[in-house]
């Protein structure tokens, strides 16, 4: 049994560290409901329910939320489009 809390409680660490880590490095428009500030001080003072709340609403998902820009596949590029030869050629 004491294995077992052991085990849990270095996972738990493990979160922590990691979310504090994620939530330290992450851009600050990423912070979603609060600022990143006060993300901060939530992970730092509730450690696992903070962090919980972290990784479920507080940072944004995917490439739209680190600030990427999607790019387009080229037909529907109008750029690559407009590069093209629209001239039929005969075979």
């Amino acid at each position: 049994m004491l294995r077992l809390w052991l085990v849990i409680g270095f996972l738990a660490t493990v979160f922590y560290v990691y979310s504090v880590v994620n939530v330290a490095l992450s851009d600050r428009l990423a912070a979603r409901g609060l600022p990143k500030a006060a993300w901060v001080v939530i992970v730092i003072v509730f450690p696992l329910i903070g962090a919980a709340l972290w990784f479920w609403g507080g940072r944004s998902r995917g490439a739209a939320g680190r600030g990427a820009r999607r790019v387009p596949a080229p037909d529907d590029d109008p750029e690559f489009l407009a590069t093209l030869d629209h001239r039929k050629t005969d075979d």
